[in-house]
């Protein structure tokens, strides 16, 4: 991926936080030259999840990712707060973070030659209220992988931090034999439909551009 240099930003008229410490989401923000902080939020996403689960995956993580933008919303109510939100879906299965190895290599197994669901939700919330949130998913099919290919890839990219267990964004993508979705829903967060609400409300436009 062509990066972005690093002395182009737009320049936003209030200030952008995003409320998530996902590397993933931080850099496509980057790429894309907005302005911002990351303040992580500090929900119990854990209990989210229960108190969501009988919801359709694509309002659960629009939930999830309200919770952590309306926290850190509350904190700072002048900011424009960005929330966002991703799961891994195979049939009725949610695959989170596996944490380790051994989990990512035996999700992987699972997800091997399969038809699966990369859900992903986003939302902004200023003083404590939501303006906005948008949902919508990537099918991934996988290739039948062979156990040492499994083994191979977890060793050298460690995805355990990924939903999926993979790192679509760079080896990852190799696991892969189709996706019907665009790569950034993939990634955790549909940058494109959060850059034009952005616009809308009048926060970020390119005619801000500055170059330091």
């Amino acid at each position: 991926m062509t990066q972005r240099s690093e002395s182009l930003f737009i320049n936003t008229k209030k200030p952008i936080i995003l409320a998530s410490g996902s590397k993933s989401r931080k850099l496509m923000l980057e790429d894309a030259g907005v302005r911002f902080k990351v303040i992580s939020s500090t929900v119990d996403e854990s209990l989210i999840k229960e108190e969501v689960s009988s919801l359709p995956f694509e309002d659960q993580v629009i939930a999830l990712a309200k919770a952590k933008a309306k926290e850190v919303s509350s904190q700072f109510p002048e900011s424009i707060v960005i929330g966002g939100d991703q799961m891994c879906v195979l049939k009725d299965c949610i695959f989170d973070k596996p944490g380790n190895k051994e989990s990512a290599i035996r999700n992987l197994k699972k997800l091997s030659g399969t038809e699966h669901y990369q859900y992903s939700g986003v939302c902004i919330f200023q003083n404590g209220e939501s303006l906005w949130d948008y949902s919508e998913y990537a099918i991934m099919k996988m290739h039948n992988l062979s156990e040492d290919e499994i083994i191979s890839y977890v060793e050298k990219e460690n995805p355990i931090h990924a939903a999926g267990a993979y790192k679509f964004e760079s080896l990852g993508c190799n696991l892969f034999e189709s996706v019907d979705g665009s790569s950034y829903t993939v990634r955790g967060m549909p940058l494109l439909s959060l850059l034009k609400q952005l616009r809308e409300l009048d926060i970020i436009n390119l005619e801000s551009i500055e170059i330091k």
